[in-house]
């Protein structure tokens, strides 16, 4: 049995819990994926105060919805589903008033980029690596909420092309076209400062780019080479 499998073995125990009234076993479940939601609403948002607000309420949610959940994908899928929708259903409304959330400050404690385990680096390094983070931000914040929330899912949370497209409710030729906009455009930010990062960063998109079911829409362009 591979770590995903028992992973998801212990999801399916602890819903089974909580369907049955373990309030404590949903509270597991809260903890281990409260931070990693977050991520994923912060990113497209753009608010840390919303992107809390949305994951509380994605929470409450699926709480009340567990008897809906089948076990016929991963929890994380299903809960991200609803982080998703819930996010963008929120930017859409911001963007209908003319208005936009307040975007957090480069550096802000928890941004998506610096989800990854401390380690001890140089001076020069950790420079680098503020650099890098900054460009990657400035690249991201050009991408529409959903090519971020994709790149998000891949880089961040490591899921699948598969497991992507339930998230967000497209083709996985899609994702992958998506995927390939974003790295491209993050290659190109990042070749003067990271260019051990660029070298083949996304060639396992590349053969599938072309799958995507019509021209994707990029900020208010339509992109026809993604």
């Amino acid at each position: 049995m591979t770590g995903a499998e028992t992973n998801n073995g212990v999801d399916r125990e602890l819903v089974a819990r909580s369907i049955g009234g373990d309030r404590d076993a949903y509270r597991l479940l809260v903890e281990k994926y409260q931070s990693r939601a977050l991520g994923i609403a912060l990113e497209i948002v753009k608010s840390r105060e919303d992107a809390e607000d949305i994951v509380q309420e994605s929470f409450v949610k699926a709480y009340l919805s567990l008897g809906e959940f089948r076990n016929q994908s991963a929890f994380y899928t299903w809960l991200y589903r609803i982080v998703y929708n819930m996010a963008i259903d929120f930017k859409r409304k911001v963007s209908r008033r003319g208005g936009e959330a307040l975007a957090y400050e480069e550096g802000d404690e928890g941004g998506v980029l610096d989800h990854h385990g401390e380690r001890f680096v140089s001076p020069h390094e950790a420079v680098v690596q503020k650099e890098q983070r900054a460009r990657m931000e400035r690249v991201l914040a050009q991408l529409t909420p959903e090519h971020r929330a994709v790149v998000v899912l891949r880089e961040v949370e490591g899921l699948s092309y598969d497991e992507i497209a339930r998230v967000v409710g497209v083709s996985k030729g899609t994702v992958m076209s998506r995927l390939h906009y974003a790295r491209k455009n993050m290659q190109e930010a990042l070749r003067d400062v990271a260019p051990e990062w660029v070298v083949g960063s996304f060639d396992e998109d590349s053969a599938g780019a072309g799958q995507a079911e019509g021209p994707e829409i990029v900020g208010n362009k339509v992109n026809e080479s993604s």
